[in-house]
């Protein structure tokens, strides 16, 4: 296909999972609000821009312990930064419009019903400002754009033809789920060795955010140990947010791709099998007691997946033509 729809598929995809995760993140804070002491609510935004890899407004973060006016009004700063401030590429609204405008430029090559609903969600989300949510229930239209997200990928896996426009976009889509959560679980591991004495609400609060908070009950007792939630969320083979789910549906979309051409695999299938290799070889044996080992391991994974991202940009979207000689 066309690179350019390729290119198109593959950031609707990253934008919409970002969306995501960002609405996520931010209700999570917002809860955080309601009943936590404000050193949580603190470290809690230290995780959550480390984990974006990007600053707030101003360009730092600086501690108002004491000061609950003060904090508030940080909260309604930061907030306004994450979900509805323009120059903020990370916002939930400017996902939302990075993702439409994608597919407005290739709408032949998504379905009718994707653009529908990407298109409303978007249409109701725009006009809305922080100032006319915030004395309601500011909570309530982060649930709603995460449910919009969830949709939006329902209708995708349920209307799009499986063809290479699908793996492009299931390509965006699992680098990006992949990118996060090893991010995420960086910044919260920097914040919550665990070597040293934690609260269970940390733990459980990473896993609300991934939404995964059942699912691992399902696996282990209600006492959230630190190395059973790391290990959960990136090497359990059957929990779909997984670091490591996400690399087998990456590895799977790339051999898709290169079909009865695996020499085009070799460029980005060599991040992808890197990152995989660290999965199925290092990380069990690691020193679960030792952090720094962890935190190494997860952070050649993260590397190895924004490599990638630039390998399917040299490869597929931005490749040079080369000139047809003379005959």
């Amino acid at each position: 296909m066309l690179s350019r729809n390729a290119y198109g598929l593959y950031w609707i995809g990253r934008y919409m999972e970002r969306a995501g995760f960002v609405s996520r993140l931010v209700i999570d804070q917002l809860r955080a609000i309601q009943d936590r002491p404000v050193e949580d609510i603190d470290i809690g935004w230290r995780r959550l821009y480390s984990a974006l890899g990007s600053d707030p407004v101003g360009g730092r973060l600086d501690p108002n312990l004491g000061e609950e006016q003060v904090m508030l009004a940080d909260v309604y700063t930061l907030t306004d930064d994450l979900v509805f401030e323009a120059a903020n590429p990370d916002a939930v609204l400017s996902c939302f419009a990075a993702a439409r405008e994608n597919a407005r430029q290739i709408r032949n090559n998504i379905t009718y019903e994707m653009w529908t609903c990407l298109n409303v969600s978007y249409l109701e989300m725009r006009d809305t400002q922080l100032l006319d949510i915030w004395n309601k229930q500011p909570e309530d239209f982060l649930v709603k754009a995460a449910l919009a997200v969830r949709t939006f990928l329902g209708v995708a896996h349920n209307t799009m033809y499986r063809d290479h426009g699908w793996h492009f976009f299931q390509l965006g889509l699992y680098l990006e789920r992949a990118l996060s959560i090893t991010s995420l679980l960086e910044s919260h591991i920097r914040l919550f060795p665990t070597s040293e004495g934690h609260r269970e609400w940390n733990w459980s609060s990473l896993l609300g955010i991934c939404e995964v908070r059942s699912a691992f009950r399902h696996l282990h007792t209600i006492k959230f140990r630190p190395n059973d939630v790391i290990e959960f969320l990136i090497a359990d083979r059957h929990l779909p947010i997984s670091a490591r789910n996400a690399l087998a549906r990456i590895l799977y979309s790339l051999a898709e791709l290169a079909g009865d051409h695996p020499e085009e695999n070799d460029g980005p299938g060599i991040q992808a099998r890197h990152a995989w290799a660290l999965l199925e070889h290092q990380w069990p044996t690691r020193n679960v007691a030792d952090d720094a080992q962890t935190l190494g391991l997860i952070d050649r994974i993260n590397s190895a997946c924004r490599l990638l991202n630039h390998e399917l940009e040299q490869v597929y979207f931005f490749y040079e033509i080369e000139d047809t000689p003379p005959s």
